[in-house]
C-alpha cells in the first residue's frame, strides 16, 4: 500500500517525457539565472542610491507593470504564432538584455537597470502562457498534475538558489557583472533546449489584421473562461488567494523580527521550509490526482492555505510557525498545479495563451493591490489580524470556488486536434 502511494506519488515521472524534459531543463537554468539577476538588480540599486526603498520599489513596479499592461493582450498573439518560436525568440532577447546592465558603473547609469528589467519582464509575459500552452501537447493528462506540480516546485527552488547565489556573486565581485552573465548565459542554454523540442501540431486561433479583430479575439478568451463554471471559480479564486497572500509576503519579515523577536538569519531558513512544504505538497498532490479530481485538489489546497495563514494571528512561537510555514507550502503547490492542470484540460489549444494570460494578469493586479495595502492596514489592525484578515479572505474564496463548481461537477477535459 505504502509503496503504491509513492510510486503513485512519484513526481519525477514527468521528467520520463522527453519533450518535456528538454522545456524542464532549460527553464530551471534559466530561473536560477532569473533569481541571480532580480536580487543583483536589488543589491546595486541599494549599493548606488544609499539605500533608498523608492529607488528599490522602483525596480519590483518596473518588473510588475508589464503583465498590467500587455499580459492580456500578448495571449492574443501567443494563440496565433508558433509557439515554439515564441519560446525561442523570448529567451535569445532576454539573453541579450541582461547583457545592458555590464555598462552600468555608477549611479548615474541606474536608469539602465529600470529599462532592461522592464522590457525583460515585458518578453517574459509573451513566454510564460506559451510555455503553459504547449505543456498540455507534450504531456499525457494523466501525468499532467505531476508535470505542473514539479514545475512549480523546481521554479521556486531554482529562485532561491538564484538569489543565494547572487548575494555571494555580487559580494565577491564587488559589482553585478558575474550575475548578469549568467542569467544571459542560462537563456541561451534555455534557447537550446527549447529549439529542441518537438510539439504535436494543434489547432491554432485565427490569424488577423487590426486592433478591433485583437479585441475580438480577446473577448472570445475572455468569454470562453467566463462561460465555465469551472474555469471561472479558478480565476475567482486564484484572485482572492493572492490578495491574501501578497499581504503576507509583505509582512512575514517585520512579523519575524518585531512580532517574534527572531534573527533576520531565520529568513532564509523560512523561505527554504516553504521549499520543503512545496515538494512535500507536490508528491501528495501527485499521489492524489489519480483518485481526486483537480478542482478539489485545488479547493482543498487554497481552504487549507486560508487557515494556516489566518493560524499566523495566533502564533507566538517559531517553532509553531515553521509549521505553519511548510502547511502554507504543501496548500499552495496543491492549489497552483491543480489550477495550471484544469486550465490547460478545459481550454482548448487555440484559446490556451489568452486564459493563462488573463489569469495571470488578474493574479498580478490582486497581488499588487494587496503588498500596496498591506502595510497600510499592518500599522493600523496589527500584523497580527492582517494575517487572520487574509487567511479569513482566502478561506472566503474557497468556500465560493467550491459553490460554484459544485455546479458543474465533472467538466470534460477538451480534445486537441
Amino acid at each position: 500500500m505504502a509503496l503504491d502511494f509513492i510510486k503513485k506519488g512519484n513526481i519525477l515521472q514527468a521528467l520520463s517525457i522527453r519533450e518535456f524534459r528538454k522545456l524542464w531543463i532549460g527553464q530551471v537554468v534559466s530561473q536560477v539565472g532569473d533569481g541571480l539577476a532580480t536580487l543583483a538588480f536589488i543589491i546595486l540599486i541599494n549599493k548606488y542610491t544609499n539605500s533608498s526603498p523608492l529607488a528599490i520599489a522602483g525596480i519590483t513596479i518596473a518588473l510588475a507593470l508589464p503583465t498590467l499592461l500587455f499580459g492580456l493582450f500578448s495571449g492574443v498573439y501567443v494563440d496565433r504564432w508558433n509557439r515554439k518560436t515564441v519560446l525561442i525568440v523570448s529567451d535569445t532577447v532576454r539573453g541579450l538584455l541582461l547583457l545592458i546592465p555590464l555598462l552600468v558603473h555608477d549611479s548615474s547609469h541606474i536608469w539602465i537597470f529600470y529599462v532592461v528589467a522592464f522590457f525583460q519582464s515585458v518578453v517574459g509575459t509573451f513566454f510564460e502562457p506559451a510555455k503553459n500552452a504547449i505543456i498540455p501537447l507534450i504531456v499525457d493528462q494523466d501525468r499532467l498534475m505531476a508535470a505542473n506540480a514539479f514545475s512549480q516546485t523546481t521554479k521556486l527552488l531554482a529562485q532561491v538558489v538564484g538569489t543565494a547565489l547572487a548575494g555571494v556573486l555580487v559580494g565577491l565581485a564587488g559589482s553585478g557583472w558575474p550575475a548578469f552573465v549568467i542569467d544571459a548565459a542560462s537563456f541561451f542554454v534555455s534557447v537550446i533546449f527549447c529549439s529542441l523540442l518537438i510539439i504535436p501540431k494543434a489547432k491554432m486561433a485565427e490569424k488577423g489584421k487590426g486592433i478591433r479583430f485583437v479585441f475580438r479575439q480577446l473577448g472570445e478568451g475572455m468569454s470562453f473562461v467566463r462561460n465555465s463554471r469551472t474555469l471561472l471559480s479558478v480565476v475567482i479564486t486564484n484572485t482572492f488567494t493572492m490578495l491574501g497572500l501578497g499581504a503576507v509576503i509583505v509582512l512575514i519579515i517585520p512579523f519575524l523580527t518585531k512580532d517574534l523577536g527572531v534573527n533576520t538569519t531565520w529568513i532564509g531558513i523560512i523561505q527554504s521550509l516553504e521549499v520543503v512544504g512545496m515538494i512535500l505538497g507536490a508528491v501528495l498532490v501527485t499521489a492524489l490526482a489519480a483518485k481526486i479530481r483537480a478542482q478539489w485538489i485545488m479547493m482543498a489546497g487554497v481552504l487549507g492555505m486560508g487557515i494556516f495563514i489566518a493560524l499566523g494571528e495566533r502564533t507566538s512561537q517559531l517553532s509553531t510557525l515553521i509549521y505553519i510555514i511548510m502547511g502554507v507550502g504543501i496548500s499552495l503547490t496543491a492549489a497552483q498545479a491543480a489550477a495550471a492542470t484544469l486550465m490547460q484540460k478545459l481550454v482548448p489549444n487555440e484559446k490556451r495563451g489568452r486564459a493563462s494570460s488573463a489569469m495571470a494578469t488578474v493574479n498580478s493586479i490582486a497581488n499588487i493591490v494587496s503588498m500596496a495595502t498591506a502595510g497600510i492596514l499592518g500599522s493600523l489592525l496589527g500584523i497580527r489580524y492582517v494575517f487572520f484578515l487574509a487567511g479569513l479572505i482566502i478561506v472566503i474564496a474557497a468556500i465560493v470556488g467550491i459553490y460554484l463548481m459544485a455546479g458543474e461537477p465533472n467538466p470534460t477535459p477538451v480534445q486537441e486536434d
